[in-house]
């Protein structure tokens, strides 16, 4: 196998769907992203949706004006971080029953924060070795955020991907 076969082996197109809860707020954001493996680490990439407080993209908004926010999720058997660029810039990383220290800033603000996760888990055969051959990867992680000492709240994560040519071939069928 060649160096690029090897490369394109181990990265995938994926479509992610992700529920965000916290508290008893729930947000659910859908996004096509890449899935790959380098070592024994995931990563996932995607550009973050810009939401717009009316649900408009007019052009004429600032925040249309404002660049988009990449996100990538570094995974491994122990340890999951999130990192956002772009207007936002914030760093998390989530270990299992241990605080994490990591920031947010924008332009308006930058604090510290820390992060106690108190569930971690993924859906069989979730990290895995062998080609990026799957019909959906469930990630699910579940923390409490601390701001200055301060819990802020409590968030819950789901992260399921499915490969893009099966959302492709599925919304096809029906």
């Amino acid at each position: 196998m060649t160096e690029r076969q090897a490369e394109a082996a181990n990265k995938l197109m994926v479509r992610i769907v992700i529920d965000s809860r916290q508290d008893d707020e729930r947000v659910t954001q859908e996004v096509t992203g890449e899935l790959y493996r380098k070592g024994t680490h995931f990563y996932v990439r995607y550009i973050e949706p810009i939401n717009h407080p009316d649900g408009q993209n007019d052009g004429d908004s600032d925040m249309s004006a404002s660049s988009p926010t990449q996100v990538m999720i570094k995974i491994s058997k122990r340890q999951i971080k999130l990192t956002r660029r772009g207007q936002v810039e914030s760093e998390q990383t989530f270990s299992y029953r241990e605080k994490q220290g990591g920031y947010y800033r924008s332009q308006a603000l930058r604090f510290p924060m820390t992060t106690y996760t108190s569930l971690m888990e993924w859906n069989n055969p979730w990290p895995f070795e062998g080609p990026l051959q799957f019909d959906q990867l469930m990630l699910t992680w579940a923390y409490q955020l601390y701001i200055e000492e301060q819990c802020t709240g409590q968030f819950e994560i789901k992260l399921k991907m499915t490969p893009a040519d099966t959302h492709n071939r599925m919304a096809q069928e029906e």
